[in-house]
């Protein structure tokens, strides 16, 4: 049974990989995949409360917080996709950078999570230095293997890459794209660095998420963090836009039809329509969920005042109404004060760290 397994889910891919590098062990991608398959987390002792996660000798705490993490994670994506798991999905942590590199399917340490043959990796920066991304980063990935776990690791690999990485995205609440917010990704939008929307996936694109533009003067993370979170809010977008449609879109998904039939089902459109409709949406309003900022009062102008000596832009706060007279009171005072020590501060550091004023 194992066998067919293999030859199911990666032999297939492996053999149209070899076809052109003359062996698959020659592709760099290929003997990672093979390393992934051999050192699936199954392997690994289970943890005593929870049989589905599995943890290398030196992770058992790390293991013990994935594991009372796991249940909330479970059901918001079952939430979110519409059924439940296909089958009890297997989650691995590990101790070592180098038994993550070897599990993962990419040889790499940099992800910190990673879902391959429908079994979640989950690396040893999880349980520190990043710890407060383990539960986005464990819900992100276990919408991957739900997804698997329906319609098999070839099935998947033809769903566009935005879509799947849209989808974690944004039932995790942001997980993998934490470093780009939504209001820098609407900027970004307008600035032409779009999103680039396929209708599939394919061999030669196995995790790519694109950009039509590149952003100019960035590191190298960003344009795929970027891209992640504009998938993210497209992908939200289509749920808030109609919930039926959604719906009716991951149960087609779900029961393996094609992605652009699924849209069809769904929406009753294609999905560049449906960019189009999102990025349009996504263009700076006067109005906010079609409630006014407020702009008027004193303390309204301290605090747009702060905002603009902050560097955080001119707009002020987008509040549910105007604040009444005391609150204006209250917020010009806080705004007073406020405004007064951050001015004496920046003179001190001023003064400290400058020899002379640059002209």
């Amino acid at each position: 049974m194992r066998r067919r397994f293999f030859l199911t889910v990666i032999g297939a891919p492996l053999a149209l990989i070899g076809i052109g590098a003359g062996t698959a062990l020659a592709v760099p991608r290929s003997r990672y995949v093979i390393s992934g398959f051999l050192n699936m987390p199954d392997g690994m002792p289970a943890l005593s409360a929870n049989s589905q996660v599995h943890y290398q000798r030196g992770a058992e705490d790390f293991a013990r917080d994935v594991a009372a993490l796991l249940p909330d994670a479970i059901a918001r994506v079952e939430g979110v996709h519409g059924r439940r798991f296909a089958h009890p999905v297997t989650v691995g942590v590990y101790a070592t950078p180098e038994a993550y590199a070897a599990a993962n399917g990419l040889g790499s340490t940099v992800p910190v999570g990673v879902t391959i043959f429908g079994r979640v990796n989950l690396s040893p920066k999880l349980f520190w230095p990043q710890h407060q991304r383990l539960r986005a980063i464990l819900t992100h990935e276990l919408s991957h293997a739900h997804i698997q776990g329906w319609i098999g690791g070839y099935a998947y690999l033809y769903l566009p890459n935005w879509f799947k990485e849209g989808l974690a995205v944004m039932l995790s609440g942001g997980g993998g794209a934490e470093l780009v917010n939504e209001d820098d990704a609407r900027a970004a939008i307008q600035r032409g660095e779009r999103l680039v929307i396929d209708d599939a996936g394919s061999l030669t694109k196995l995790t790519d998420v694109r950009l039509e533009k590149t952003p100019a003067n960035t590191p190298p993370w960003y344009p795929v963090v970027l891209a992640y979170r504009e998938a993210g809010m497209f992908v939200n977008y289509l749920r808030d836009s109609d919930g039926s449609a959604f719906d009716r879109l991951m149960n087609a998904i779900l029961d393996d039809r094609p992605f652009t039939e699924a849209v069809t089902i769904g929406y009753h459109d294609n999905v560049q329509s449906l960019w189009e409709k999102f990025t349009r949406s996504s263009q700076p309003q006067p109005n906010v969920g079609g409630k006014r900022c407020a702009t008027g009062g004193a303390g309204a102008a301290r605090w747009r005042e702060f905002r603009t000596f902050s560097g955080r832009g001119v707009s002020g706060p987008c509040l549910e109404r105007s604040p009444s007279r005391a609150e204006s009171n209250h917020l010009n005072i806080i705004g007073q004060h406020g405004l007064r020590h951050l001015r004496h501060l920046l003179r001190r550091c001023r003064r400290a760290f400058f020899v002379s004023r640059p002209q």
